[in-house]
């Protein structure tokens, strides 16, 4: 059995790739026979004896024959692909052997097999427990061992009997339903200090973990494994520093676990379709599906798990959706219905009142709900260094989110705040970090605690989300995005769907998409002093390219968020800016009366997304003289009403009457026409022709006829009349007068004189 030169220990390669023992075809000599350490080859010692008798010298004594072993027990310890590993061990009770030799039988020494020889090494030494591990080869078998010592003088007595059945190693692996976990069991290998677990997806085989003695179940989860993916696993027992066999390789697929598959919740206008179906992963058969909460205006289908109808009133209605299964579990989800007004222009509120006064006054009017905006309740303005981009904010569909985000902003934490993040045609996302100054030195925003998830609303472009945590739905900070394609289809459904709290209005998107276009690169970064770097990828950089290294001029920042009104007012018309001046001041719109008459001005009120609504406003103003001649100028101070400073035969109070310059000459055939009326044979009778100032108080026109200048003045008509009166044969009606033709009561007939005049009387 030994041969001349140094032999070598026989291994395999098991098929994890590590040295397993399993058998040897020569022996060496060494500390022990599990050690494998190379020694002196016995054949040479043997060899030296032999030359030494060659020179003449003579042998020394032969020696006895060893004393037989005792103590001889074999156990099971380890199973392998080629069959069951088996240890003996003994008491050696003899110091001059050289080597111990084994024989077996399976079959009740009825025949018996040379299983092998053991050099002895320094091992031999009486009272000295000797082991050995052997592959046996055969599983559920019965062996039968005996042990000798040998020596050059022969074989001890056998040694007692020992016996051992070889088992079976058994590994099986096997998923929890509907959960992602794996459980491995196995029979206990006596004599082992442990196991180790090894696992493979179908590339090589990875080392798991290592479990000790009389340990026979292992269960894995998440990270380790995920779902739908089949993995392989072998269970190695080990004692000593080497693995004494494997288990089988045990299949195992993880199963899908129950899980919710549909979207949180859901958002759309009053009156609109609606349509939602509850969806979930699970290998259990549906036994019921129930839904409660409010669901005014829908219909709930159990057997499908569909729910449709129309959008109710605007507001938050929250459902409470479970599915049964037949195995008795339950899954349970939390849905959110989000109603909002549409988007669209202003839409007026309260009526803006006409407004009858006397020139020379004025009258402010509070324009707060006048208009209002339904879907704008209330707004930022996110100023960037490449430009404003205003929110319009969710207040009542997502009142939690809205109230943090604001908290961040009243506390003007948001100012110097870059946009670390941006994907072109996904999201730019801003709000944790600030820069430092220089470098990779950056701070981060000192945040409040999380908000609650308020999912519902659609992520589609131009919509304004909360960041958060991976795996956390309700770990929402300071970090916002903005999306700027249509992101449902991802983050609707992701991690409990993510909050939208706003919408990006007007112009402002683009913006977003300049910052979306801009060169981006991974920077490692220095957060708060830390000496740790933390990356961040898709870093944007306000310049041609990205520079390297970080350059913190280049950084594209939030310069400020501030609160806006959701609506701005302008003056968009005036029929007669001679009566009444209009201005916005304020928010409240300030009329200015100029003169006596009538104009409309029209008030609009624009939205952040550019769309106006109107509304007008009824002016109508009387004059005094008073008024007037309080905004114009006269010469040499002259205002009295009888006072005529530019001479021309008219005093200040015909000027007004007449609509005159009182500081300039007016030709009074200009204004005041005389005539007659009638064609012979009918009667003729005088007329005057003459303004009548519009809205007018304080005054009256009086005509009043006489026949020779002398002696009283009879009335033929006044103001007061009105120009429905029967002496009243022309009203022409103009902007600020009324042109009437007035007939005398008395016909000219035989009379050699008759005249008309018009008196001005100040009431």
């Amino acid at each position: 059995m030994l041969g001349v030169g140094p032999a070598q220990p026989y291994f395999f390669k098991n098929r994890i790739g590590r040295q397993v023992a399993e058998c040897w075809t020569t022996f060496v000599t060494g500390d022990g026979w599990g050690s494998f350490h190379a020694g002196k080859i016995v054949v040479l010692r043997c060899g030296l004896l032999a030359l030494l008798a060659f020179a003449g010298m003579s042998a020394p004594a032969r020696a006895a024959v060893p004393a037989a072993p005792t103590n001889c027990v074999a156990a099971g310890i380890g199973f392998s692909a080629g069959g069951a590993s088996i240890r003996l061990s003994w008491t050696d009770n003899s110091a001059d052997e050289t080597e111990w030799r084994f024989y077996y039988s399976t079959d009740n020494w009825t025949s018996s097999v040379y299983a092998g020889s053991i050099p002895t090494g320094t091992q031999a030494s009486s009272g000295n427990t000797v082991s050995v591990a052997w592959n046996a080869g055969l599983k559920n078998t019965t062996y039968l061992f005996k042990v000798y010592a040998y020596n050059g003088s022969g074989l001890s007595n056998a040694s007692n009997e020992a016996a051992v059945t070889t088992g079976v190693f058994t590994l099986t692996a096997s998923p929890v339903q509907c959960q992602v976990v794996l459980n491995l069991s196995w029979p206990n290998v006596p004599n082992v200090a442990g196991y180790e677990i090894w696992m493979s997806d179908g590339g090589n085989y990875q080392f798991l973990d290592a479990v000790g003695a009389n340990v026979t179940t292992y269960q894995i989860t998440s990270p380790w494994i995920a779902p739908s993916t089949t993995y392989a696993f072998v269970v190695l027992p080990y004692v000593s520093g080497f693995y004494l066999g494997e288990s089988n390789v045990a299949f195992a697929t993880v199963d899908i676990p129950a899980s919710m598959t549909s979207k949180t919740g859901t958002s759309g206008t009053p009156g609109s379709s609606f349509a939602h179906t509850f969806t979930h992963t699970s290998a259990a058969t549906v036994s019921s599906r129930t839904l409660t909460g409010d669901a005014t205006g829908l219909t709930f289908n159990s057997s499908t798990g569909t729910l449709n109808g129309v959008f109710p009133a605007v507001g938050n209605y929250t459902l409470n959706y479970a599915v049964h299964f037949t195995t008795g579990s339950t899954l349970n989800q939390t849905f959110y219905i989000r109603v909002r007004p549409p988007v669209g222009p202003p839409v007026v509120g309260t009526i803006i009142p006409a407004w009858s006064g006397t020139a020379g006054g004025t009258r402010d009017t509070a324009l707060a709900g006048t208009f209002t905006d339904p879907e704008a309740e209330s707004a930022v303005r996110v100023s960037t260094t490449l430009g404003n981009m205003d929110f319009i904010l969710f207040d009542t569909a997502t009142p939690a989110t809205v109230t943090n985000f604001m908290s961040y902003v009243n506390a003007g934490k948001y100012t110097d705040v870059v946009f670390h993040r941006s994907i072109a045609g996904f999201v730019i996302q801003g709000g944790g970090f600030k820069g430092a100054g220089t470098g990779s030195q950056f701070t981060g925003v000192v945040t409040l605690p999380p908000v609650t998830n308020e999912p519902g609303i659609a992520n589609v472009r131009a919509t304004v989300s909360m960041a958060k945590l991976g795996g956390d739905p309700n770990s929402a900070t300071s970090q916002f995005f903005v999306s700027l394609g249509d992101n449902r289809a991802n983050l609707d459904y992701q991690n409990g769907g993510f909050t939208v709290f706003g919408r990006v209005a007007g112009n402002g998107l683009a913006v977003a998409d300049n910052i979306s276009i801009l060169p981006t690169a991974t920077y490692n970064l220095y957060l708060d002093g830390s000496p740790t770097a933390t990356s961040f990828t898709d870093f944007p950089m306000n310049a041609a390219s990205a520079p390297n290294p970080m350059d913190q001029t280049k950084l594209v920042k939030l310069n400020s968020v501030t609160t806006i009104p959701t609506l701005s007012y302008s003056i968009t018309g005036n029929t007669n800016s001679a009566v009444a001046l209009a201005s916005i001041a304020n928010g409240q719109l300030h009329l200015t009366g100029l003169s006596g008459g009538q104009t409309t001005i029209t008030v609009t009120a624009t939205d952040l997304d550019n769309g106006g609504t109107s509304q007008t406003v009824a002016v109508s103003l009387t004059d005094t003289y008073a008024t007037w001649a309080s905004r114009n100028s006269f010469p040499g101070g002259q205002n009295a009403a009888g006072q005529n400073p530019d001479a021309d035969g008219w005093n200040n109070l015909q000027e007004y009457a007449f609509l005159g310059d009182p500081a300039f000459p007016n030709n009074t055939s200009q204004v005041v026409y005389p005539g007659t009326t009638g064609v012979a044979p009918a009667a003729r009778y005088m007329t005057l022709t003459f303004p009548v100032r519009k809205a007018t108080t304080g005054m009256t026109y009086a005509v009043e006829g006489n026949d020779g200048l002398t002696g009283a003045w009879t009335e033929v008509w006044k103001s007061t009349d009105g120009f429905s009166h029967p002496q009243v044969v022309g009203a022409l009606v103009q902007t600020d007068r009324t042109v009437v033709t007035i007939k005398d009561t008395v016909a000219l007939g035989a009379l050699m004189k008759r005249f008309l005049r018009i008196r001005i009387v100040e009431n």
